[in-house]
Parts: structure tokens; C-alpha cells; sequence
């Protein structure tokens, strides 16, 4: 093997466990806030894996995210009884998936990935007025970092998948 290919596995190797010890301690920080939508979004894509067509592999990860993002504001909202502007936010999410998993594509990745964005700022203007280790910067913290990685899996999707199918050239 030889040195690039070492040195390359080494530094993916660190930032695996870089990451892993982050998740650790947001996991920490967060607790159930962060279990129920982590949970969710690991049944969702477990599911996906068995039941979809293998070549919609790569929005996989953004239907999960998105789609146990929703189960947790549903959790939320049924626990808190209160059916408010919040209950627009699961519809949202789950409207979303159902589109990247029925007709993925630019359109799809421009509209939601805005809307993601949109409320991603929302999150992070309401997580600075909060104090930390309450309740509501943990549940925050939660939906920023939930709506970042929605936004790079969808990207990510969106990129893999035009690299894969070349672009088909119009004759004269």
C-alpha cells in the first residue's frame, strides 16, 4: 500500500473518531432529545434498505433524517398536547420525503433544501436567546444539527446522482 493510501486511511480513521466522540458528547448533552429522532431515522432507514429500490440508495440518508426529524416533533406535540404552528413543521418534513423518495431531483433539493435553510436560521436565532442546558437550547441544538445534516445529505444525494447518470447530448 502505498504511503498516500496509508496516510488517506489514517486521517479517515481520525475523523471517524472525531466524530464519534462529538456524538458522544452532543448525545450526552442532548439525551432523549436527540434519541427519538436518531432512533426513528435508523428504523426509517432500515426500511428503506428492505423495502426500496436499491438504485435510490444514495437519498436514503436525507429521507431518514428528515423523516425521524417529523416523528420527533409528532412525539413532541403529542406529549405537549400543544397543536400549534409546530404541527406545520412535521407536515413539512414528511411532505419532503415523500418527494425525494418519489421524484428526487434538483427541483426537489432546491425547494427543501431552502426551506431547510429558512427555518435552520429560525433555529439558530431562537438557540442564541436560550441559556445553556435548558431544555429548549438542548431541543434546538437537536433540530439545527438535524436540519444542517438534511441539507448536506440532500446535496450530497443530489451530486452522487448527477455524477452517476451522464448527461444525455442533444444531436443536431
Amino acid at each position: 500500500m502505498s504511503k498516500q493510501a496509508k496516510s488517506g486511511k489514517v486521517g479517515v480513521r481520525a475523523l471517524g473518531w472525531g466524530g464519534a466522540i462529538l456524538g458522544l458528547f452532543f448525545g450526552r448533552y442532548t439525551g432523549l432529545n436527540l434519541l427519538i429522532p436518531l432512533v426513528s431515522a435508523g428504523v426509517t432507514f432500515y426500511a428503506l434498505k428492505k423495502l426500496a429500490s436499491p438504485r435510490k440508495s444514495a437519498w436514503f440518508p436525507v429521507i431518514s433524517i428528515q423523516t425521524g426529524h417529523a416523528i420527533w416533533f409528532i412525539v413532541g406535540l403529542v406529549i405537549s398536547g400543544k397543536f400549534n404552528a409546530n404541527a406545520f413543521d412535521p407536515i413539512f418534513l414528511l411532505l419532503g420525503s415523500l418527494w425525494l423518495f418519489a421524484r428526487p431531483g434538483a427541483a426537489a433539493v432546491i425547494i427543501l433544501s431552502t426551506l431547510q435553510l429558512l427555518a435552520l436560521a429560525y433555529n439558530v436565532y431562537t438557540f442564541t436567546g436560550t441559556a445553556f442546558g435548558t431544555t429548549p437550547n438542548e431541543a434546538l441544538s437537536v433540530h439545527i444539527v438535524l436540519r444542517a445534516f438534511a441539507i448536506g445529505f440532500m446535496v450530497f444525494a443530489w451530486v452522487t446522482c448527477r455524477r452517476a447518470t451522464p448527461a444525455v447530448e442533444s444531436s443536431p
